[in-house]
């Protein structure tokens, strides 16, 4: 039944996704809907025991998590930005839902017993979920762009200026960028730990090759103050190569993180 709550995130999203594409609010109607129902599945859960929140381990605690954030989001956010609010949240509910249906067991999971590992762990959580919802912030410059371009005056009423579009990109990067370097740094740290010596993988070349690429990005935007649309190109580059490479990862059978004992 856990299958069901990022299910349930993940169509909230795609039909976000087509309202701003279409400008249906029937569409927005059932993505908000959507959403509201994930956060009930998660309620009952909850409430029903089928999810054990007593349970001390990270998977659970993300569940936890994106339940009181959609809660929050659904509150506070959403008389702000009104039918996008789905379009960004969603995402969010579906990356940090997915890891509990990802185990066998829910006494399986990561336990807390490792802080360096918790840490190195839910930073990476952080981080990444918010260079998502960078990247699409990103698709979103992208195809405002376009609209102006194409002088699509209904579209572009739908959605925020590409001057507010392309802040608010820059600064979840540079939000991402600190917490990304603490949790690379810890992760060689705890192989230190584990090993006794510091260990290169297939996860750590995956997680220096994005860190290179957003380090490159936040240069050249503050040095030479780069556009938006290539902002938003080298943005989505950057998240696709964290994807990209955990996919390689997952199809070539490469080892991850085997010095964990």
């Amino acid at each position: 039944m856990t299958t069901i709550t990022p299910l349930l995130y993940f169509s909230s999203f795609i039909s976000s996704l087509y309202y701003i594409y279409s400008g249906s609010l029937r569409s927005s109607k059932i993505s908000h809907w959507l959403f509201i129902s994930a956060i009930m599945s998660q309620l009952i859960l909850l409430l029903t025991g089928i999810v054990d929140f007593t349970i001390k381990n990270i998977e659970i605690s993300l569940f936890v998590t994106s339940a009181i954030l959609s809660i929050f989001a659904y509150i506070f956010i959403r008389k702000n930005i009104k039918n996008l609010y789905c379009f960004f949240v969603s995402p969010v509910g579906f990356i940090l839902t997915v890891p509990l249906i990802m185990i066998n067991s829910q006494e399986t999971g990561v336990s807390y017993s490792n802080k360096i590992l918790i840490t190195h762990v839910l930073l990476n959580i952080l981080s990444h979920t918010t260079l998502l919802i960078s990247s699409i912030f990103s698709l979103m410059f992208i195809y405002q762009h376009k609209n102006f371009k194409d002088k699509k005056v209904k579209k572009i009423s739908r959605l925020p200026s590409l001057s507010l579009i392309e802040k608010i990109n820059f600064n979840l990067i540079i939000t991402s960028f600190p917490i990304m370097t603490i949790g690379l740094t810890l992760g060689f740290l705890l192989s230190k730990n584990q090993i006794g010596s510091y260990w290169f993988g297939t996860v750590s070349a995956i997680s220096i090759f994005s860190w290179l690429i957003y380090f490159s990005l936040i240069q050249l935007k503050i040095t030479f103050n780069l556009s938006g649309f290539k902002l938003s190109l080298i943005s989505l580059f950057g998240f696709g190569s964290i994807i990209g490479g955990y996919i390689v990862m997952y199809f070539l059978s490469l080892p991850s993180h085997t010095f964990l004992q």
